[in-house]
């Protein structure tokens, strides 16, 4: 695979080059195939046009869950490269958070119906000392994340 591009406006465009077959009509009637190939297409760029260096896989790996690693583009003369720069997973935070208030929500019920046999003196459906404690590790987990969250 052949990449070119160009950084406009902080962006990478960039088109993967390869060769490609069209069928073109001769004048006597008959169709042909005709290749072009990637150096032809190469030829065709405008001159801003640069060929775009591989991502680095091994480099977009994190050692720590909540950060990923960013490839940042860059016209390094002759070709574009790029530049790998840990950012804060605040997606990645924002989902986990909202997936632990969804489990909290899902055993409510259970609260409720605790609440309501002991009004009426009747036997705990759930064991309430490990509920609560189950429900408790989830919003120490949600504040304990909430925390790493910079301000918006």
């Amino acid at each position: 695979m052949t990449e070119y591009g160009y950084i406009e406006d902080g962006y990478l465009r960039a088109i993967e080059i390869k060769p490609t077959i069209y069928n073109r009509k001769r004048e006597d009637g008959t169709v042909e195939a005709v290749e072009v190939s990637v150096e032809e297409q190469i030829a065709e760029l405008p001159e801003s046009w640069k060929p775009v260096e591989l991502i680095d896989e091994s480099q977009m790996i994190s050692d720590d869950e909540n950060y990923i690693i960013v490839a940042i583009p860059y016209d390094a003369g002759d070709c574009i490269k790029f530049r790998y720069e840990r950012k804060f997973d605040r997606q990645r935070i924002k989902a986990e958070i909202a997936a632990l208030k969804d489990s909290l929500a899902s055993t409510d019920y259970r609260v409720t119906k605790c609440y309501e046999a002991s009004l009426l003196g009747n036997t705990l459906p759930y064991d309430i000392v490990q509920l609560h404690s189950e429900r408790q590790q989830t919003r120490d987990k949600i504040n304990e994340l909430e925390a790493l969250l910079p301000e918006e």
